[in-house]
């Protein structure tokens, strides 16, 4: 039985007090579902280009873990937003976390 999981809006405002106690800047993008809304993560690492993390679940380790919607190459802005986009229009209740860190970290991942 996989763990209860906390919700959307207190992960999204534990990264963006994380990222504001380090000087990374974050910003709420998109408002979604406060309970279970699947947060997307857009990191920019200025001239790098972007990188989206978002949440999976894999059954086998009854477990969430974060991968790459954007594969293992930062992608332009530009491409970046058009998968943010897409992503919308299959569900209306997402959370868009925009992150400015030229490591292209994930604030939500502890790994």
């Amino acid at each position: 039985m996989s763990e209860p999981r906390l919700k959307s809006i207190l992960q999204i405002q534990a990264a963006v007090l994380a990222s504001s106690k380090k000087g990374i800047p974050t910003t709420v993008v998109k408002r979604g579902d406060p309970d279970a809304g699947i947060i997307f993560v857009k990191v920019f690492g200025g001239t790098i280009g972007c990188v989206i993390f978002n949440q999976l679940y894999d059954f086998r380790e009854d477990r969430l873990y974060w991968s790459k919607l954007t594969g293992d190459k930062p992608v332009k802005e530009a491409e970046a937003d058009k998968l943010i986009e897409k992503q919308m229009g299959f569900d209306e209740d997402i959370w868009v976390l925009e992150v400015e860190d030229k490591l292209l970290r994930n604030p939500l991942d502890p790994d």
